[in-house]
Parts: C-alpha cells; sequence; structure tokens
C-alpha cells in the first residue's frame, strides 16, 4: 500500500545518512512505496517546484513537468544535486564553457522512471525538460538546500542570479 509515511523513512535516511551515501540512499529506497499525490501541483504553464523538506542539511521537492515543460539552463550555488525520476522521461542538457569562454552543449542524457542524475558547478550547468507525450514527475535532492542560482538568459547571453521559490510548501517533519 503506497502511503506518506514512507517519505518519512526516506527523509530521516537521508538525514542520517552523510552526503557520500546519498546516491546509495536514493538507489536504494523504494519509491514505489510512497503516495506522492499530496504534494502533486501542476501548472499549464511552466514546471513545479514542491518542497517536501527542508533543514539545514538539505531540501527535498518534487518537481512535476507537463509535456515540453523545461528549466533555463542553470547553476547550482555550489551545492549537489541529485535527481530521481519518478515518471516519465526527462533529457538534462549539460554545457560547459570553452576555451574562448563560450557557453557550449557538451552532451546530453534521457531519463526513464527509477534512474538518479547527479550535477554540481564543478561539472558545468545543465537543463532539464519532460520529453515524454505524458506528465513527468522527478524527486530533487539538493544538499544544502539552494535559495538561489544562476541563469542563463537566452536573450542576452549571460547568466542572471535568480531567486529561487516553491509552488507548494508542505514541510514533514522529521521523525526519530
Amino acid at each position: 500500500m503506497k502511503s506518506q509515511r514512507h517519505i518519512q523513512k526516506l527523509i530521516t535516511q537521508l538525514s542520517q545518512s552523510s552526503i557520500e551515501d546519498y546516491n546509495s540512499v536514493l538507489n536504494d529506497f523504494d519509491f514505489g512505496l510512497i503516495d506522492f499525490t499530496d504534494f502533486e501541483s501542476w501548472s499549464s504553464t511552466h514546471y513545479t517546484r514542491n518542497c517536501m523538506y527542508r533543514d539545514s542539511n538539505f531540501e527535498l521537492l518534487l518537481l512535476c513537468w507537463n509535456p515540453n515543460q523545461g528549466t533555463a539552463i542553470h547553476g547550482h550555488d555550489g551545492e549537489d544535486c541529485w535527481v530521481y525520476l519518478l515518471q516519465g522521461e526527462i533529457e538534462e542538457v549539460y554545457y560547459a564553457y570553452d576555451d574562448s569562454r563560450v557557453l557550449r552543449q557538451v552532451s546530453s542524457q534521457k531519463y526513464v522512471a527509477n534512474e538518479l542524475s547527479f550535477m554540481n558547478d564543478r561539472l558545468g550547468f545543465h537543463k532539464l525538460k519532460n520529453v515524454c507525450k505524458g506528465k513527468s514527475l522527478s524527486l530533487h535532492l539538493y544538499a544544502k538546500p539552494i535559495d538561489n542560482c544562476v541563469c542563463f538568459d537566452e536573450r542576452s547571453q549571460v547568466f542572471i542570479n535568480r531567486e529561487l521559490n516553491y509552488d507548494t510548501y508542505k514541510q514533514l517533519m522529521l521523525k526519530d
């Protein structure tokens, strides 16, 4: 039976783990036990960022993507980012500056349900997009929480600092 109490188990595991263990925690966790319905919010104009948990060490967000919705090219304010795809198909495109200081696409990768991606600023920049015909759901773990990041402005062709916000905020409490 799917339940929100399993989210508490995930949060407890993450809070008791070091950042070096987050990859294995996410890969080993059975997300099929979790009912995410209460955390989902959908928009016809943009993907949504829905905060499920936040403390000084990490934040856990559920992103809801309608077809063709995507992010701008962005960084992570020096923090680490894991993306676990719960449903659908997401394309991640990676960027870096070349020797002439021009931002170039380096590679891309498609992810399907139950696959995990990792990104941080040392690896460059990236953007994500829902590339399936239906909805996609992804779980994002940021260590530490990210309040601002740089986003690439297509018109001016430069990065600008952007304050991040949540579409919904339903803070779960950490249970011992």
